[in-house]
């Protein structure tokens, strides 16, 4: 079985990812950098704003990180 991530932007994707309660982590990532560094392990979306997402209680500023979802 191949497992995926999908890099959530939108407010509809944190949406989604909250609504069907998808764990989603938190990764750093320099251009020349293809990979990025894992961050926090996240989990939940509690909450988003245009500038933060709340993830199992912790504040992440979107301009900052990416964040990921896994697909299967």
């Amino acid at each position: 079985m191949s497992v995926t991530n999908e890099v959530l932007v939108s407010d509809s994707e944190f949406l989604t990812a909250a609504l069907v309660q998808s764990n989603v982590s938190v990764w750093y990532r320099e251009d020349p950098d293809p990979i990025g560094n894992l961050m926090d392990y996240g989990g939940i979306v509690e909450g988003y704003t245009p500038d933060s997402i709340k993830l199992a209680g912790a504040h992440f500023v979107r301009g900052r990180f990416e964040f990921r979802t896994y697909i299967k």
